[in-house]
Formats: structure tokens, C-alpha cells, sequence
């Protein structure tokens, strides 16, 4: 809360405002420094995308992240750790962790930045992605996505009988979080991450087997736990009415069943730092966008229809997911019904799509000022909204709700 309250203006917006990057040395629990804002601005991410500035600006984040696709650079294993580090078997997470809460209505203490890097040893494939990590008393649950690759690794586990051994990475080159980000359409099932960031840096990234079970672990993170994936748990919510699940979205949702994470041991470099971040807000919204952006990019480049769309845009407003900018270059007034067809097949393409704001090459499409302007001195409302078809959204959207209809 306290790295909410540092950066709010009256004027501003916690949800979708730039937030500082920020370390605090003498967090109130824990062993380790808090790193914060990592992600806070489109600015840091092309940053981390391109340090060398190799790329003019009209080459997009998503651009950049699908070429590193084209170009992946397997990660390299390694038969045992490079760095030094300090191993603790069935570590109290919260004693040993600055785990923190990030508001009043947190169900306990949560992992915002831990990256679980999965790997099936039989059928040859990694996975990378990042989820909410709860903390409480006597148990560790992790939110995984049904529908997600991350599921779809555990499913193959527990039909063989076995768990998924996996690791949980925290404070890694930004490269890999970002290229995390990707998922269907930008890559299918079986596409390692790690390969897409190790496109970016241009050399592997290497990992380590694990201390204490099958899975391995990025070699340079400076925290990682150790567990396995394979059982659900019933939580429930400390809160009367059934709601603490703090979603990116900015509202709660009710606990269910959830996914049960086993730690068997944590291990972490000298001079460790942990990184964080504050969900929902700014860094979720860019994250989230960014991997939008990618899925959109690749539906449009799968169709060859890039010269019409110059660029892709999800604002923070719309939490990453729900609030895209395309903006178009139209070269005679026929292509309006093209580009009508192109954002119907987008809308049912990729589900986490729900509004798409249509401009011309003269509107910032970052702006969200320069949109709302444009929308409102450049559109007729009576003509210019065209509804699809009803779709199957994102159940993470409060709008898909039957609450929502009364």
C-alpha cells in the first residue's frame, strides 16, 4: 500500500498510471530488499526489449517479441548450479520471504513475481509463466489459468501418476518475464519462453537441475522455490461475503478450488533482492498488454494483412486485456469494411479481446487522451459502434457475469 500511496495524484489513476521503480531495504518481514516498478512503464519495457536501442520506434514491443519466436536460442542446461547458493529445506516462506499483502482485501500474503518454469523431461518442452502465489498458514496455493499450457503440463503429469516438479523464479532478467507474456495465438503448446528471451539477449539462457526434486531452475535467479504441482485444495475466503481474489481487473472474485503448490526447499543467491510487484495496477496492465499486443500481431501477420494496421495498442486502462487501439492506414474509403471484417475475426480469434478502438494514422494510439479525442471529435456514435456477435470472453471480465445483465 505504501508504494501505491507514493506515486497517487489526485488527478491520476492507480490502475493505469506510470509507477516509479523503487527498492525498499528494510521491508517489515522477511530476509530480503523489495524491488518494485520493474514494470511500471512501457518505457522500462522497451528498454529491457531493446537496451541498445537497436530498433527505430515504429518497430513494435510485440514485433520484437515475435521475431525473438522466429529467432529462439534454446536454453542451455547445465548438469549443476554455476552460482553459488544458500539452500533452506521446507522453508517458512513467510518468515524467510518479504511476501507482502497488497491490500486490504488479499486473502494473505502473495507471490506476485514468481515465475514457474515447468519442464516435461519425456516430451521435451518448457513452459515459463507467471501467477498470484498465496501464502497461508500451513499451505501455498498458486492461481493457474484452466486453459493455460501451465494446466495442460500438470494434466499430462497426473495422468502418468506423477507430479510436476517445478521451480518458482524470482528477480530474473526482465527479458524473460516479458517474453512470458506470450501464449495462444502468439505460440503454441510446447514453446519454450526461455528460447524467446535468450533470442533477445542473444546467448541461452542457462538453467540448473534442482536441489530437491526433477524439475530445474533459472541459474541466475536470485530466489527460487522449489515444489511440485499436481493436487487442488478447497480456499476459502477469510471474507464473509465469499470475495478476496484480488484480480488485475481492480475487483475481487471468489475463491474456489485452486491448485495446491508443495515447496520442498528455497534457495537463493548472496545479497539476494526480491521482486514484486503491485497487482492490480500499472505493471499487471503492461505485462498483460504487452502479451495482447503479441496475439493480435500474430493473427495479423498469420492473415498478411500488416499493411493495413500500423501499429496495435492495449491501453492500461483496459487492465492489458480489455481496451485495444489498432491503428489503421487506410488508403481509400473502401477499406473501412476491410478493416471491419479484420477486427470482427479479431474479436473471435483471441478471447481476452473485448473492445477494439479503430483510428486513423494521425491519432497516438498510446494516448490515451489523443483516443478519447479522437472519439470524441472524429465519431458518431449512432454509426460507428458496431456490436459483433455474442462471443465467449474472458471469464477474468466482470462484464461476462450474469450479476452483470441484472
Amino acid at each position: 500500500m505504501d508504494f501505491l500511496e507514493s506515486y497517487r495524484t489526485p488527478e491520476g489513476s492507480w490502475m493505469a498510471d506510470d509507477q516509479p521503480l523503487r527498492m525498499y531495504t528494510s521491508p517489515t518481514r522477511g530476509q530480503f530488499p523489495v524491488l518494485m516498478g520493474m514494470f511500471g512503464s512501457r518505457r522500462l519495457c522497451r528498454l529491457f526489449l531493446d537496451p541498445k536501442g537497436s530498433y527505430a520506434a515504429d518497430i513494435s514491443d510485440a514485433q520484437l517479441l515475435m521475431q525473438a519466436v522466429d529467432s529462439q536460442v534454446a536454453a542451455h542446461i547445465l548438469e549443476k548450479a554455476r552460482l553459488p547458493r544458500s539452500v533452506v529445506k521446507q522453508p517458512d516462506l513467510a518468515r524467510l520471504l518479504p511476501v507482502l499483502s497488497y491490500g486490504s482485501r488479499d486473502p494473505g500474503p502473495t507471490i506476485t513475481l514468481g515465475l514457474v518454469y515447468a519442464r516435461d523431461a519425456k516430451a521435451g518442452i518448457g513452459n515459463c509463466s507467471f501467477h498470484r502465489i498465496t501464502v497461508k498458514d500451513g499451505s501455498v496455493a498458486i492461481g493457474i489459468y484452466p486453459g493455460g499450457h501451465l494446466q495442460r503440463l500438470i494434466d499430462a503429469h497426473v495422468a502418468r501418476g506423477v507430479q510436476l516438479s517445478v521451480s518458482v523464479n524470482i528477480g530474473i532478467d526482465p527479458a524473460i518475464y516479458l517474453a512470458s507474456v506470450l501464449g495462444r495465438p502468439s505460440v503454441d503448446f510446447g514453446f519454450d519462453e526461455l528460447a524467446a528471451a535468450g533470442a533477445l539477449r542473444e546467448m541461452a539462457v542457462e538453467i540448473a537441475p534442482c536441489f530437491h526434486n526433477q524439475g530445474w531452475f533459472i541459474d541466475h535467479a536470485e530466489i527460487t522455490l522449489e515444489g511440485a504441482l499436481g493436487e487442488e485444495m478447497e480456499f476459502e475466503s477469510p471474507f464473509p461475503d465469499g470475495l478476496s481474489m484480488p484480480e488485475y481487473l481492480g475487483y475481487q472474485s471468489p475463491w474456489g478450488m485452486v491448485s495446491t503448490l508443495q515447496i520442498q526447499a528455497a534457495t537463493f543467491r548472496p545479497d539476494a533482492v526480491y521482486q514484486t510487484l503491485s497487482g492490480p495496477g500499472m505493471e499487471q496492465s503492461t505485462l498483460l498488454g504487452i502479451g495482447q499486443e503479441c496475439a493480435v500481431y500474430a493473427k495479423l501477420r498469420e492473415w498478411r494483412i500488416l499493411d493495413l494496421v500500423r501499429s496495435v495498442v492495449s491501453l492500461p486502462s483496459g487492465g492489458g486485456h480489455l481496451l485495444t487501439v489498432l491503428q489503421v492506414s487506410k488508403k481509400a474509403p473502401q477499406d473501412d469494411a476491410k478493416i471491419l471484417d479484420i477486427a470482427e475475426a479479431l474479436i473471435g480469434e483471441v478471447s481476452s479481446l473485448m473492445n477494439l478502438l479503430i483510428v486513423d494514422w494521425d491519432v497516438n494510439a498510446r494516448s490515451p487522451a489523443d483516443v478519447l479525442w479522437a472519439l470524441a471529435t472524429r465519431s458518431r456514435l449512432d454509426m460507428d459502434i458496431h456490436a459483433s456477435a455474442v462471443l465467449p470472453g474472458t471469464p477474468l471480465d466482470p462484464s461476462q457475469s450474469r450479476e452483470y445483465a441484472r
